[in-house]
């Protein structure tokens, strides 16, 4: 009853949080892309896979993650095995969005040293 309750509670908080930070990353990522591309169109194209490759990596990340839960007995529980997985998915967001500014920075540099 507790393992369902949480599950529900965790797909509840996660889903809409990787859902907005994507859209928002993509909405606002265009910007950043096509200062380096250059190119509309090659810049939707990787725009679009980034934000595919973000939704499978962290969807993929909450199914494993359900997986190695034990059995949860007690409320407290539910609200600190809850509360981990949600806190080290943020984690993950933040790691991610902080790599692909840093790849965009020094593509960008790269791009830039180029063409002097």
């Amino acid at each position: 009853m507790y393992n369902v309750l949480s599950y529900f509670i965790y797909f509840t908080l996660t889903i809409p949080v990787i859902v907005f930070v994507g859209w928002k990353c993509f909405k606002i990522g265009k910007i950043y892309l096509l200062d380096v591309l250059k190119d509309d169109e090659i810049c939707n194209s990787v725009n679009k896979l980034l934000l595919i490759g973000y939704y499978l990596l962290n969807l993929g990340y909450i199914a494993i993650s359900i997986s190695s839960w034990g059995n949860i007995n007690t409320f407290s529980e539910i609200i600190e095995i809850v509360f981990t997985k949600i806190s080290v998915i943020l984690m993950i967001i933040a790691l991610l969005h902080y790599i692909n500014i840093a790849a965009l920075y020094f593509l960008r540099n790269q791009i830039i040293s180029t063409f002097k």
